[in-house]
């Protein structure tokens, strides 16, 4: 895969570093789904980098862009059946984990809608796939005001989005835009808005 990216866009500047961080790998024919894509390109980019590949976006929103090949589906991760068990190889997330549940951009309300969709992209996942997703990360865990999000901290990260089936493969944090994916160390202190982590998990066999 040849991915390139020398813009703004902090998610995609955290995935481009985490690419090199993480040895993130895509192979060839790769059935790949990015959840929560309305406003990124990412799946373009992806096609250009390798047009083998089956990439489906999903988004509780309309995409922004013309699919040139690539599919995208107006859907709701947090529904179970939204894909077959044992079927994606990867699943990617950038900047769309800490939204869902929380009704900002007219999905469904759960507390708990970011578990719900890890524990679904574990039954989708392939044994041994992938999933790749950053989050705002905080010292403490909290919803914001307006419900726009939700900010992790180390530990609650783990606990609400490490589900069983899957097992953390690599993690780090990364300063917030306009440094994205400057890595850190783990945030001891508030900042403001937040700091970001970087995840990658394996379903495991």
């Amino acid at each position: 895969m040849t991915w390139t990216y020398d813009h703004s866009d902090p998610a995609l500047m955290l995935f481009t570093a985490a690419i090199e961080r993480f040895n993130l790998t895509f192979p060839p024919h790769a059935l790949i789904v990015e959840l929560g894509c309305a406003e990124s390109d990412w799946l373009d980019r992806m096609h250009r980098a390798d047009s083998t590949f089956e990439l489906i976006g999903v988004d509780a929103r309309p995409h922004l862009r013309d699919a040139v090949g690539y599919e995208v589906r107006v859907d709701d991760a947090q529904r179970p059946d939204l894909f077959e068990p044992d079927t994606l190889d990867r699943v990617v997330l950038l900047g769309a984990l800490e939204h869902f549940g929380l009704g900002f951009y007219g999905d469904p309300q759960d507390e708990d809608g970011d578990t719900r969709t890890m524990q679904n992209i574990a039954r989708w996942l392939r044994p041994h796939g992938f999933v790749y997703f950053d989050v705002p990360c905080q010292p403490t865990h909290r919803v914001s005001e307006n419900r726009h999000f939700r900010s992790y901290s180390p530990a609650s990260l783990t606990e609400r989005l490490i589900v069983p089936g899957l097992v953390e493969v690599n993690r780090a944090y990364s300063l917030p835009e306009p440094h994205a994916g400057v890595w850190c160390h783990e945030p001891t202190i508030e900042r403001c808005p937040y700091w970001f982590a970087a995840v990658l998990a394996q379903r495991v066999s």
